[in-house]
């Protein structure tokens, strides 16, 4: 069954110190940890319209970890429908 997109809201386009994070995402089973820990990053960085414009290899520095498993999550959220 396709999940709808989960839509950020933000409050700047810069890093912010909060994220609004959807419930239903943060209570999502059928996410890991680690997508659900990437989807708040992205959240930070996101604009007003729900858009992160962050390079890959950025986005894998704030997350600690390598590109290829940045790329691997965000395939995941993608499939999932968190996601665009």
């Amino acid at each position: 069954m396709p999940q709808t997109p989960h839509k950020i809201k933000t409050l700047t386009t810069r890093v912010k110190e909060f994220a609004n994070v959807a419930t239903s995402v943060a209570l999502d089973a059928n996410l890991t940890n680690a997508e659900k820990a990437m989807y708040l990053i992205l959240a930070s960085y996101a604009t007003a319209e729900g858009e992160c414009r962050l390079q890959q290899r950025t986005i894998a520095e704030h997350y600690g970890c390598s590109l290829r498993f940045t790329r691997s999550l965000l395939m995941s959220l993608r499939e999932k429908g968190c996601i665009r």
